[in-house]
């Protein structure tokens, strides 16, 4: 059997959140731009981060299969079940009976789910795995702890 990450699902809550603050300029990443050091307006992380609510759920990730993309242990995913899995687009997958968070590759009618981590190999979905896509991630939240 395949080892594969502990995946921590959770539903998104539609209740209301009160926005947190922005920064009226963008945040430069190279130098840093002394007449923007204070804050203007308020922004709300669901209305930026989530297009469909009812079908966006949260993970937190467990495991090291895919550091080299930068997806690290204890990171959030903002996962949408109603967008379709692309070539070259990570996803959340349903094989050998857990979760799992891969690259989706596309080969030749094939479809593999790619770590980006050397010591994990390719898994390919096969119905005899019950393999399955559960939805695109979205987004990374990597926290600084």
């Amino acid at each position: 059997m395949i080892q594969t990450p502990a995946i921590t699902l959770a539903y998104m809550d539609n209740s209301p959140t009160p926005p947190l603050p922005r920064a009226e300029a963008p945040v430069p990443a190279g130098f840093p731009s002394p007449a923007d050091d204070y804050l203007e307006e308020r922004i709300d992380l669901t209305q930026e981060l989530v297009q469909n609510p009812s079908s966006t759920f949260l993970a937190r990730v467990r495991g090291e299969s895919m550091q080299d993309a930068g997806l690290l242990d204890g990171d959030l995913i903002l996962i949408d079940r109603s967008r379709r899995p692309e070539n070259g687009c990570m996803v959340l997958a349903w094989v050998d009976g857990g979760f799992t968070v891969k690259t989706l590759q596309l080969k030749e009618g094939r479809a593999f789910l790619q770590a980006a981590h050397p010591a994990y190999p390719d898994l390919e979905l096969q119905e005899e795995n019950g393999a399955k896509l559960w939805g695109v991630v979205t987004h990374v939240i990597h926290s600084c702890e």
